[in-house]
């Protein structure tokens, strides 16, 4: 029994239930079958007449792909960073695969999006949970340009960003300078009082600072930032700066110029490749390291709670006190978005100069002021 004339055509099997069939754009017949109302078969053949209206219409096997198959192939592509790939690898390991590999992608909802989260933000911390959140996103992006989905079904307002225990802070010029003598003062820390520098007033990332050479340093107290360091599966791995601006010349203030260039002649070797941070014995900084031996500093002198990575934060908000503006900010610091890297890069040098000598002259006062008060009789 057909359908008559129209768009695709209906059949009645021998036991009864009916079957719906039409040509897709693609050529290939597709049809489904169901039970022994006809009403039903019907509806369904007019929803794809309609998909095809719309230009919304999908081939039906391509929402069975599942999400571990999207997932292997996102991991595979080739403009991935090695470091990238790796932590992606790792959040899918450990907080995606068994909620997403074996769900079709047509079958992943806003509302089990949702559930997923909901249950993974109770034994998953925040940055995690944020990372996997863009992660599963990312993938589910591919399925949608497949044309396998009509839309992405992340759509959590926020859940990209992670929620901080507390909101950053940025440590005043004094602060900085105060935790800089403290690693001084110690003969085992006092090779790092070069880097607490160039992070504070310079504003690298710990990645971009750690793989620093000698002759990356300049004449003018500048630093060639080209590459940056970090610890995958117990090895190092060198790559490109975080993202496409990372890659610029970042001026430090004089003062700041001054103390690497003696840190240059105790603590670096002579060769052009030394790393012009490293431990005793010349290799990379273990972030992990890094980090107790700030952390015991800050404790020393009596410093509010404060994590490593705000020492970036403070180069930020220091350099934007000189009245720097957002574009001159973001080429100073190696920050980047697809829109607005090419505008970042084209900053001029000249007024990267000027970032520094307004932090130097910041600098001088504080410490024309402590002098004073050294000086002054009691």
């Amino acid at each position: 029994m057909g359908r008559g004339p129209g768009f695709g055509n209906i059949d009645r099997l021998p036991n009864g239930r009916y079957r719906a069939r039409y040509v897709g754009p693609d050529g290939r017949r597709r049809s489904k079958v169901f039970g022994t109302v006809k009403a039903d078969a019907r509806a369904w053949l007019s929803a794809q007449e309609a998909a095809l209206v719309r230009k919304s219409w999908r081939a039906p096997e391509a929402g069975r792909r599942t999400v571990g198959e999207y997932a292997d192939d996102y991991l595979a592509r080739n403009d991935l960073r090695e470091g990238t790939r790796s932590l992606y690898a790792s959040l899918w390991r450990h907080h995606l695969t068994d909620a997403w590999g074996a769900v079709p992608v047509e079958e992943v909802t806003p509302a089990a999006v949702r559930s997923w989260h909901v249950k993974a933000g109770r034994t998953t911390g925040p940055t995690a949970l944020a990372q996997s959140y863009r992660l599963l996103r990312a993938i589910l992006n591919v399925a949608v340009a497949d044309e396998a989905i009509p839309s992405n079904p992340c759509k959590l307002r926020g859940a990209g960003t992670p929620k901080a225990t507390r909101p950053s802070r940025a440590l005043t010029a004094s602060e900085a300078l105060r935790l800089a003598e403290q690693l001084g003062r110690n003969r085992r820390t006092e090779r790092y009082r070069a880097l607490l520098l160039v992070l504070a007033f310079g504003g690298l990332r710990f990645g971009e600072a750690t793989a620093l050479r000698r002759s990356d340093v300049l004449a003018g107290g500048r630093l060639r930032v080209e590459r940056s360091v970090r610890r995958i599966d117990n090895r190092w791995v060198i790559g490109e700066p975080k993202t496409d601006a990372g890659r610029r010349t970042v001026t430090l203030p004089a003062a700041t110029a001054a103390s690497l260039e003696v840190h240059l002649k105790k603590h670096v070797g002579g060769s052009p490749d030394a790393l012009l941070f490293s431990t005793g014995s010349g290799g990379y900084l273990a972030r992990s390291n890094w980090n107790s031996t700030f952390r015991r500093a800050a404790d020393a002198i009596g410093l509010p709670a404060v994590r490593p990575h705000e020492l970036r934060h403070t180069g930020a908000t220091l350099a934007a006190a000189t009245g720097a503006t957002t574009k001159e900010l973001m080429r100073r610091l190696g920050h980047s978005s697809p829109a607005a890297a090419l505008v970042y890069q084209h900053a001029a040098d000249d007024r990267d100069a000027e970032i520094a000598r307004a932090l130097d002259a910041m600098l001088g006062a504080i410490t024309r002021t402590r002098d004073d008060d050294i000086e002054r009789p009691r």
